[in-house]
């Protein structure tokens, strides 16, 4: 009976999977779009804290991504990454730089996120200024991989691969 309900819900879980992977590769397109701007802002009001125009659109730079960001790395690690790690020829190198790049982000968020680029100090305005830079690069580097590695790897764990790639 447990291997019947087991079957029962692998179409439903295939299609959680899938439904992620097109809600994640549309944010994907979406940090994109914001990704260069926060790069640039970052860079510089690192080397121009005291300038207020610039931590003005440091700030909206970090604010439009970190609306999209937080929901985009919940749901690779509640729905995707559980998944992934469930698959028993799934590529661990994939896990691993996918957990390694969470953990950097977030811990480049939380460095962002401590300070006020309207109201912080030069000092530490300069250190999220830095920080909201190498998040972007570090961001731009996560896409990249998804996109070119860990999608199409998902794609064929669920669906096999049809594309004759492997050929």
């Amino acid at each position: 009976m447990v291997t019947n309900k087991r079957y029962l819900d692998a179409p439903e879980r295939c299609a959680a999977i899938e439904d992620a992977l097109a809600r994640l590769s549309k944010e994907d397109s979406k940090l994109g779009e914001c990704m260069l701007n926060a790069a640039v802002t970052g860079a510089v009001v690192a080397r121009q804290p005291a300038d207020i125009v610039l931590r003005a659109e440091a700030a909206e730079a970090w604010n439009a991504i970190k609306m999209v960001i937080t929901h985009h790395l919940s749901s690779e690690e509640d729905i995707v990454l559980p998944w992934m790690k469930s698959q028993a020829n799934f590529p661990p190198d994939l896990i691993l730089r996918t957990c390694e790049q969470h953990a950097r982000l977030r811990e480049l968020a939380r460095t962002v996120d401590a300070t006020s680029f309207i109201t912080g100090f030069n000092e530490d305005v300069t250190k999220a200024g830095t920080a909201l830079t190498a998040f972007a690069v570090c961001l731009d580097d996560l896409i990249d991989g998804e996109e070119r590695d860990l999608f199409p790897m998902i794609q064929r764990a669920l669906f096999g691969d049809t594309s004759g790639a492997g050929e």
